[in-house]
């Protein structure tokens, strides 16, 4: 049913997390006019607060356990020391890293 209204976008996304850029590009390359409206930064609650800062910190937290593992297999590891700011940084970093990637894609 048509209205006979212009609208200057046919698909308005909310959230530039991975299904509102995935929703916006495909309705895009079939022609439509896509607005994204995001309230913080693109790649959304799972990349940019959720379950890829967590991971990525996870991840981090595992090499301790992984030194005292090689000792068993000849390794000599020498003395460690973690540095929680230095790990933060690489988290942010990475973070900022995707937030590029998925600003490019749109």
């Amino acid at each position: 049913m048509s209205t006979g209204r212009r609208y200057d976008y046919d698909l308005v996304t909310l959230g530039a997390g991975s299904g509102g850029v995935r929703a916006s590009r495909l309705a895009a390359g079939y022609g439509a006019r896509v607005a994204v409206i995001e309230a913080s930064r693109p790649g959304g609650t799972c990349v940019m607060r959720g379950c890829v800062p967590k991971k990525l910190l996870v991840y981090g937290s595992h090499f301790s356990a992984h030194f005292q593992d090689a000792l068993g297999y000849g390794w000599q590891v020498g003395e460690t020391s973690h540095d929680w700011g230095a790990m933060i940084a690489a988290k942010n970093k990475e973070l900022d890293r995707l937030e590029r990637v998925y600003g490019r894609i749109l």
